[in-house]
């Protein structure tokens, strides 16, 4: 018999039903080829504790389990010894015949004991058995049968060079309704852009070299799958295309009588829900939609490029990656465009091209880091691009208890998850500040305070115990016997060590990107392991656990900042992990001194580092407390001129540009000239524009997002406002709004702030009333309390007697 065996790396995953059996289809990639494998040996199974001893295997397979008139086989049953929370367990491991058994077997042998593991998908389970992470290479060796290779043998491999191959693309729709219909609209142009080769296609004659003049638009869908199927990329990439493009293409062609097969294996594509996350499968494929990824990288602030934008928008995201500007047109009615002139229509195409050369270049710059990420969470690319920080702590958790024969956790049921919810853990220690202006400020951090403390203390579910001998006790009263290790100190020490590493290697080779995404994805995922420990929809939740982390926390920053004043340093704030000291009369010698006492005494891994030392800084007050500070809102001016903003509306999407870029320059007048008048003065003359009705519209846009159905909301709010709006007049779809960031402007129509609200594109005028009273002044009176100015002096209507 012909064998094949070859390193590669593993491209998608999925199950197919040969013959009432679940098999598992791998699609790998080696030596630049493609390679459709088979592994007809895996069986999907769970876990069964008994609550009789007694029952036997024997027993379980002779069971006649019919439901809804569908008999569900048992494959086998063997008995296995596994630990839960940290006591050896006997357990018995029932194989099935097919996916779909498994929960009706799981809900049927209930009665006979507490299951696990009966929700963990196919694939998923396959990976972890196999000790596989997709694209960190994989061996096989594999034998011919029919279309197919079936698996002999398959393991964790060397990762192979060479890149993978990609296609970006998008589409342009007719739109008379401004919101295209799927059932109506056709679909118009479809460009592409993949390394070399790029170009639109199109339905009408443009004399463009780039496009490519189809005789209509079922001929226009057959051509973009015929060139998917040349160019065979291992990634479709799009923008919100999960949302829109592919769905629209598949509706499309479905009304057309045409096959969208864009996979390899000759099927069609699939919408599938991924929590609150809509994702488009394509077997033999990766699926990377770059809004799900820049979304993601936003969210987790792993780019500083994309902390102060608006919106996610592809026009937003570009300028802010590259720093230039792309083309655009008016995307309400490109309809009229289409059927305009020979000029427009090509104006039209250049737009449609430079939406997918500029997609190109947000995936070169994303990609690395979600490669690394895909590597170090084991996840496939596809299931990593619609994966919170959460799911890929989840699914690493999952794999190292499976490797050290530990029974996973259930889910929590929602009764659990309403408890949890209802009685919150105790968050971390802030000192809040007296609110003013101070001189010479240092500012230390802890690194990795919360993974350190998790490993240094060993916190772990598995790990909590109430009569063991050798522990550790937190200030709870919580406590975590010393031995074992638990899987999350274990998990979270094994990516903090690889970190250290990387940085090594990275420092040494700094042009190389990916040892910079690695560094990167192994931080992430170690800092996002305490928020999964007191999620209340994690398996691993812990109120011991998470409690006691934040407790330690809590100590950890008192001591410090205790001993900060004994050593003769002030403390003005403290946060979480970090301390913020006015210097006084020390030196930066002396705090430097300072850092390295704290250090000695700190356990394990801990370590205090000097963020910065700062000329000035501003401290703002609560909204209820006179020279009381608020936490998590001051600037900064360091020794270089970099200003640090925590907390104002000029680092919130949800104010106004005029708010926050009035709000900057008060806080650059105060900080780098320490000018109390100019500030003063800076608002005055933003009252005065805004009253004379000369600040331009795009300045007063709010964004917010909407996280529910724009049906869902009980309350009404300016945004949600302005959403149903654009839906009753057709100026967005629904799809465009739920989810989305809305950008709005409160206008002069209306009574309630909210009935005022519309959305950007259709406002034509302003409320200058709302922005200086809910924008302007907010977003400054609290700094410039602390000068002394009240609101009435701001509004030019001179000084306010004090009784």
């Amino acid at each position: 018999m012909e064998y094949v065996e070859l390193d590669g790396v593993i491209i998608d995953i999925d199950y197919i039903t040969l013959e009432n059996r679940s098999t598992i289809r791998i699609t790998a990639k080696a030596d630049g080829k493609i390679y459709k494998l088979l592994d007809p040996g895996f069986y999907p199974y769970f876990y069964l504790v008994p609550f009789n001893k007694g029952l036997q295997p024997e027993t379980i397979m002779s069971m006649n389990i019919v439901v809804n008139g569908e008999k569900h086989e048992v494959n086998s049953v063997t008995r296995q010894l596994r630990n839960i929370k940290g006591i050896d367990t006997e357990v018995l491991r029932i194989d099935a015949k097919n996916t779909r058994s498994v929960p009706k077997l799981s809900e049927y042998l209930r009665e006979f004991g507490s299951r696990y593991e009966y929700d963990i998908l196919f694939w998923k389970r396959y990976l972890i058995d196999k000790h596989l992470s997709p694209l960190s290479g994989v061996h096989f060796k594999a034998h011919p049968d029919g279309k197919y290779l079936v698996i002999d043998s398959i393991a964790a491999g060397v990762e192979p060079s060479g890149a993978l191959s990609y296609l970006c693309f998008d589409i342009e729709t007719y739109n008379p309704a401004v919101a295209p219909r799927p059932d109506k609209d056709p679909a118009i142009m479809i460009s592409y852009k993949s390394r070399d080769r790029s170009g639109v296609l199109t339905t009408k004659q443009i004399n463009k070299p780039f496009v490519t003049v189809c005789m209509d638009e079922k001929d226009m869908i057959s051509k973009f799958v015929e060139l998917i199927k040349e160019i065979d990329p291992d990634i479709i990439s799009g923008y919100n295309s999960s949302n829109f493009d592919v769905p629209y293409l598949m509706k499309r062609a479905k009304k057309l009588g045409v096959a969208f097969d864009i996979t390899r294996y000759s099927e069609e594509a699939r919408e599938e829900n991924h929590g609150l996350v809509q994702m488009i499968k394509i077997p033999g494929r990766i699926n990377l939609d770059m809004y799900n990824v820049t979304k993601f990288i936003s969210i987790v602030g792993a780019s500083e490029k994309l902390l102060k934008i608006n919106r996610l928008t592809l026009f937003e995201v570009y300028q802010a990656i590259t720093g230039d500007t792309k083309k655009t047109v008016d995307k309400t009615n490109i309809w009229q465009q289409w059927d305009g002139p020979k000029e427009e229509l090509e104006n039209l195409a250049e737009y449609s091209l430079s939406d997918s050369i500029s997609l190109e270049k947000l995936y070169d710059f994303f990609v690395p880091l979600e490669i690394e990420m895909s590597k170090v969470s084991g996840l496939t690319l596809s299931e990593t691009a619609v994966s919170t920080t959460g799911q890929l702590v989840e699914y690493l958790l999952m794999a190292y208890a499976t490797w050290n024969n530990e029974l996973i956790p259930n889910k929590p049921t929602e009764s659990e998850i309403m408890e949890r919810n209802s009685n919150p853990i105790e968050g971390a220690y802030v000192k809040t500040p007296e609110a003013g202006i101070y001189k010479n400020i240092s500012v230390f951090d802890f690194r990795g305070l919360y993974p350190s403390i998790i490993i240094a203390n060993n916190i772990d579910p598995a790990t909590v115990c109430r009569g063991c001998a050798d522990y550790y006790e937190s200030p709870t009263g919580a406590r975590f016997r010393k031995s074992p290790t638990g899987i999350i100190p274990k998990v979270l020490q094994l990516l903090i060590s690889e970190r250290t590493d990387v940085k090594k290697k990275y420092k040494k080779d700094p042009d190389n990107i990916y040892l910079g995404a690695r560094s990167q994805a192994l931080k992430i995922l170690a800092n996002s392991f305490y928020g999964y420990l007191g999620y209340a929809r994690s398996r691993w939740y812990s109120r011991d656990c998470a409690g006691s982390v934040t407790a330690f926390g809590r100590e950890v920053i008192m001591n410090t900042m205790n001993d900060a004043e004994q050593e003769g340093f002030k403390v003005v704030y403290g946060d979480t992990d970090s301390v913020f000291l006015l210097m006084q009369s020390k030196t930066k010698e002396d705090a430097m001194a300072f850092l390295q006492k704290i250090n000695t005494k700190l356990p394990g891994s801990m370590e205090l580092e000097l963020e910065d030392f700062y000329t000035s800084g501003v401290f703002v007050g609560k909204k209820d407390k006179a020279g009381s500070g608020a936490k998590k809102k001051y600037a900064l001016l360091s020794e270089s001129g970099r200003i640090k903003i925590k907390g104002f509306e000029l680092v919130r999407r949800d104010w106004s540009n005029v708010a926050r870029e009035t709000q900057k320059r008060v806080l650059e007048a105060i900080l780098k000239e320490g000018s109390k008048e100019k500030a003063s003065a800076i608002v005055k003359g933003v009252v005065k524009d805004l009253q004379s009705g000369n600040v331009k519209l795009k300045d007063l846009v709010i964004y917010t997002q909407l996280r529910k159905g724009i049906d869902k909301y009980d309350n009404n709010s300016p945004e949600l406002s302005a959403a149903k709006k654009a839906l009753a007049n057709n100026v967005k779809r629904r799809d465009e709004l739920e989810g989305a960031t809305i950008g709005y402007i409160i206008t002069m129509n209306g009574n309630s702030i909210s009935d005022k609200a519309e959305i950007e594109d259709t406002a034509s005028s302003y409320d200058p009333e709302y922005y200086i009273n809910r924008q302007v002044l907010p977003a400054t009176l609290k700094i410039l309390k602390e000068l002394g100015l009240s609101e009435e002096e701001l509004k030019g209507r001179g000084s306010q007697k004090r009784l």
